[in-house]
């Protein structure tokens, strides 16, 4: 899946995997749960999930699964953010994910079971099934009932092993300071590498540049603001950390497929 992908469209699997290899985003509400624990890096942080657990996070944040599941079969849900909005959310479970919040059921049982839902959803949810409308229903209860079962910040764990500390700490460095002028060699200094070394151990665990962890982060900064203020483009530009509006510009449709202004017209309330 291309990590510039706008969306992976409203749609429910099962199955094991092993880490990823590339850091990505996507314009999605993205549900997991699995009976193993599950190591991500999200937006710089490391977050480990608990077993038996059911969580959301918007996943326009740079994040990445950095421990294989063993064998075990993880179940996901993707919500393409243009259905989030339309379905009327709490505005203050909305206002922690687009704020880059991992939230956490501690039990995905009874209807917030992610799992048993998986067989049905992911081939209703289909373009032409017949019972598409109806499974696009049940998804929408699922999603309330999970806003309202994560109503409490979750004291979601911030330790684990699938990734070097020296990069976890590189890109939790980048994330904090992304509205920065960072350098890689700013990056490399944090963690006591030398700048080349620093660019290959990054690259090689995350799939992606210090560089392009940066532009990521830049982004998903910027769409919160598209969506959470009134703030002209330029502003924002400027806020988000990058150096020019047409740069700006440039990377935003890298990323999402269209301009800034487009990206906040169609997901306005």
């Amino acid at each position: 899946m291309d990590a510039t992908m706008p969306t992976f469209d409203l749609a429910c699997w099962r199955g094991a995997v092993p880490r990823m290899s590339v850091a990505h985003s996507h314009d999605d509400l993205e549900f997991n749960s699995a009976p193993v624990e599950l190591e991500y890096l999200v937006d710089g942080r490391r977050v480990v999930i608990p077993a038996g657990a059911l969580a959301v996070f918007w996943a326009a944040r740079p994040h990445q699964l950095v421990r294989d599941s063993g064998g075990s079969e993880l179940a996901w849900l993707t919500v393409p953010l243009a259905e989030v909005r339309g379905w009327r959310l709490p505005g203050a479970f909305l206002a922690r994910m687009f704020a880059g919040e991992v939230a956490v059921a501690e039990r995905a049982v009874g209807p917030l079971a992610l799992a048993d839902r998986v067989e049905s959803w992911s081939s209703e949810l289909g373009a032409a099934h017949p019972l598409r409308r109806a499974a696009v229903g049940e998804v929408q209860a699922f999603v309330l009932r999970a806003a309202h079962a994560t109503a409490t910040p979750a004291s979601v764990e911030t330790r684990g092993g699938g990734l070097r500390a020296d990069v976890a700490d590189m890109a939790a460095w980048i994330a904090r300071h992304a509205a920065d002028d960072v350098s890689v060699a700013e990056v490399a200094a944090h963690v006591h590498l030398h700048p080349n070394h620093a660019m290959s151990v990054f690259r090689a665990a995350l799939g992606v540049t210090i560089g392009e962890y940066l532009a990521q982060c830049r982004i998903a900064r910027a769409r919160e603001l598209l969506l959470t203020t009134d703030a002209a483009i330029a502003d924002i530009a400027a806020s988000a950390g990058f150096g020019s509006l047409s740069q700006f510009y440039a990377r935003f449709r890298d990323h999402t497929g269209e301009a800034p202004a487009a990206y906040r017209r169609r997901h306005s309330g």
